[in-house]
């Protein structure tokens, strides 16, 4: 990764935490609900097993031949490798979704609830913009995209709305309310820099694997502290869809 290219990520994501202070100031997100569990123990133990059988999954799903299939079929999406994490996504989303809902628990407990949906799409909004203008793609927009892009685009969508809803709904609330706000939020970027690593260790040579475990981690704590602003997940699926596509552009 040249220099040109970490000064971009740099200048977004210090745009985007400029965003963050300046929306927080507004009424609209002074009435953010919080979210807590009854028993912050068993639900971050049960957050902690989904993630361990998701990551065995994940290793196997890169790794062993029976699960060729899989990265056969991701390729109805363009991306290449993007694809491929998209469909891991999106499968292990369904082990989260099955915790969620086999144990009677609602939307909100995974960040989805309609209490801060209004601020968290509207912060979400924000941070797209400011994303479109300092990234300097408006005009390459106006111009157009192609169906190629717009694939992409789906891909990018769905990736963030499976690894969102995971990472920072389902995880990071409840290691908040076990080890709270500031460690659950540091070992939920933990979590999502190892989930970065099948398909990747022993794979890539070293040079090329740290610039993505760097952006990972910074992304994850940015993310991360969006999350704990805004309250839903569908502030960071826009964010970092739209900031991924636009790299493609």
């Amino acid at each position: 990764m040249d220099k040109l290219a970490w000064l971009g990520y740099v200048i977004e994501w210090m745009g985007a935490i400029a965003v963050v202070m300046i929306a927080g100031t507004s009424p609209l997100f002074k009435s953010i609900r919080r979210i807590d569990f009854r028993f912050p123990r068993r639900e971050a133990t049960f957050a902690l097993s989904v993630f361990a059988l998701s990551y065995l999954v994940a290793f196997q799903y890169f790794g062993n031949p029976i699960f060729q299939f899989l990265l056969d079929f991701s390729k109805i999406l363009p991306g290449g490798e993007l694809a491929q994490r998209t469909l891991l996504a999106v499968v292990c989303l369904i082990f989260f979704l099955l915790a969620t809902f086999l144990r009677g628990q609602p939307l909100k407990s995974i960040g989805w609830g309609k209490a801060n949906f209004k601020p968290g799409l509207t912060l979400g909004l924000l941070l797209v913009i400011i994303a479109i203008v300092l990234r300097g793609k408006f005009n390459t927009m106006l111009q157009g995209i192609t169906s190629e892009q717009g694939g992409l685009l789906l891909t990018c969508l769905l990736l963030a709305l499976a690894e969102e809803t995971i990472f920072r709904g389902y995880i990071q609330l409840r290691l908040n309310s076990f080890l709270g706000s500031t460690w659950g939020w540091l070992a939920t970027a933990a979590l999502y820099l190892l989930w970065q690593l099948p398909g990747r260790l022993w794979v890539l040579p070293f040079a090329q694997l740290w610039p993505t475990l760097v952006v990972a981690l910074a992304q994850a704590l940015l993310f991360g502290w969006i999350m704990r602003k805004s309250g839903h997940v569908v502030t960071t699926v826009l964010f970092r869809a739209v900031a991924a596509w636009l790299l493609f552009l």
